[in-house]
């Protein structure tokens, strides 16, 4: 709790030094902007996305670009605003959405949603806002490499480290005649192999290019956790006398080495003799040799390839975004057309609410309402206390650092609700402020709720069954053109596991076709 305690608070700080910054680099009047910049730059700091930042560069000034220009445009007529509304937030969405397990397009929505309402910009004003955007694209890169910049080599390494430490271990218990299968190895090898091919697909997979170094890492890792699951043959053919403490001795001193580094292959004769479990380890050894001499299939995609990838109509994020786009594009258009004061926290709810299922959906829009009830009951309370505006920044401060310290949606709502509550009573009423709010999410919340109920409805079920049917056409692939990029295909494959909630239940499928595919790909 300390060590929380501490990084929060360091992070309370930055981000209050950060907007400083930007609004002195760039003027006060795009003090919103640094405000979005850093809400997208911590948002998607989740992903490592260092692995080529001269591409990451080109697509978040095509963004917050279009960002500015588009949240500019749409308020000077409602109808052309619908249109780009429209464009934005669905393109937005999907491409933040598409391929992901977590969501990230809300911090670009909220962001453009910020421009639009909270800090509009003025024609003559344009050129700087702009101006500001293009110094936010690179700001966002920088805090990628600030944080992300050492978590692939740290993730890979360790992760392979911990690979070969069990194939040791497993070893090393068997010459100490102890035959029995342990649990705990085989749950922190799956959880190693989930975590080595999320940084994988962040690295490589998001950008649909795989290089020698990713074609080797992902070879590396597939090969010796197969070898730890051939190690069950090993057993049998050691505990019946067909293999001797020797070549057990000989294996330790191989995976040592490869360890260590030098992947020396001067031993390879040991897997031409004794018994057949012994020969069959020989494959992982063949593998190993052709990732090395960089023999496997790898095409290197264009820049442009990269960037503009082809709208998949069935899939979940196509409809999500559409139902996002379609809901908030309309909001806003009515908010435009009859001038509502007080709209935007009709347009913030939906943003917040509307969820890729149903059932997330439901459940926020739950916790959003009582969140909200309870955050304005405790503001009335405190401003009727509180009286004097000293005091009452202070509560802002106050709820906004405490909020950071909370994950549950409904209590995370209560110190939101304070917050943005007290930032807009220093320019209106109470009473005005705390009414319009709360009817505007009430009718916000009813939006979501219907809209995520009839205009593309998504079901949890449905979203696993499409990424089951995703997984089913990598391995067809693996199986049948085992030849043709084979490590894209493995690490999708994973990925579509993954996102289809099947990791546990097909592991072993998937390692046992992905290994097969590796064997293959080398004839």
């Amino acid at each position: 709790m300390k060590q929380k305690i501490i990084v929060n608070t360091l992070m309370f700080i930055f981000m209050l030094l950060f907007i400083s910054f930007f609004q002195n680099v760039f003027g006060v009047s795009n003090k919103m902007v640094g405000i979005t910049v850093l809400i997208i730059g911590l948002g998607i700091c989740e992903k490592d996305l260092t692995y080529n930042l001269g591409l990451l560069v080109i697509r978040l000034l095509c963004f917050l670009l279009a960002m500015g220009i588009f949240s500019y445009l749409s308020l000077l007529n409602p109808i052309l605003g619908l249109i780009l509304n429209f464009g934005f937030i669905f393109y937005a969405t999907y491409v933040m959405v598409e391929g992901n397990k977590k969501p990230y397009h809300f911090p670009f929505i909220l962001g453009y949603l910020f421009l639009i309402f909270l800090s509009p910009s003025a024609p003559t004003d344009l050129p700087g806002r702009l101006v500001a955007l293009i110094g936010g694209a690179f700001l966002i890169v920088g805090l990628q490499w600030l944080f992300n910049h050492k978590t692939y080599d740290k993730v890979l390494n360790s992760r392979l480290d911990q690979v070969l430490n069990q194939l040791i271990h497993r070893l090393e218990r068997l010459l100490a005649k102890d035959y029995g299968s342990c649990e705990e190895e085989v749950h922190a090898l799956k959880a190693s192999m989930g975590r080595f091919m999320k940084a994988i697909y962040e690295r490589f997979g998001t950008n649909g290019s795989f290089n020698k170094e990713g074609v080797e890492q992902v070879t590396h890792m597939v090969a010796y956790e197969k070898m730890y699951y051939l190690l069950d043959e090993v057993t049998k053919d050691y505990e019946a006398g067909l293999i001797d403490d020797e070549t057990l001795e000989d294996l330790i001193l191989f995976i040592k080495e490869h360890r260590g580094g030098h992947h020396a292959y001067s031993g390879v004769s040991m897997f031409d003799q004794g018994a057949t479990s012994v020969k069959d380890l020989k494959q992982v050894l063949l593998v190993l040799q052709t990732a090395e001499r960089d023999e496997y299939s790898h095409d290197q995609r264009k820049l442009w390839e990269q960037i503009l990838k082809p709208v998949d109509c069935e899939s979940y994020a196509f409809k999500f975004a559409m139902r996002l786009s379609i809901l908030l594009s309309a909001c806003l258009f009515v908010i435009q057309l009859f001038g509502l004061s007080y709209g935007r926290w009709l347009c913030f709810t939906i943003a917040a609410l509307v969820q890729p299922d149903a059932e997330s959906s439901h459940r926020k829009t739950v916790e959003r309402l009582i969140g909200t009830l309870a955050g304005a009951a405790i503001f009335v309370a405190l401003i009727t206390i509180f009286k004097e505006e000293s005091q009452q920044m202070v509560i802002i401060l106050l709820s906004s650092y405490v909020g950071m310290y909370l994950n549950r949606y409904d209590l995370k709502m209560i110190f939101i609700t304070i917050q943005a509550l007290g930032g807009a009573l220093l320019t209106a009423t109470g009473s005005i402020v705390v009414g319009n709010r709360l009817f505007y999410i009430v009718v916000g919340a009813l939006i979501a709720y219907l809209g995520s109920k009839w205009l593309f409805p998504i079901r949890r079920k449905e979203i696993k069954e499409h990424y089951i049917d995703l997984y089913e056409q990598q391995k067809n692939h693996l199986i049948e053109t085992p030849q043709r990029n084979p490590h894209e295909a493995i690490v999708d494959a994973y990925h579509y596991l993954e996102m289809g909630e099947l990791e546990d239940e097909k592991y072993l499928e998937w390692l046992d076709v992905s290994f097969e595919a590796l064997v293959q790909a080398q004839l």
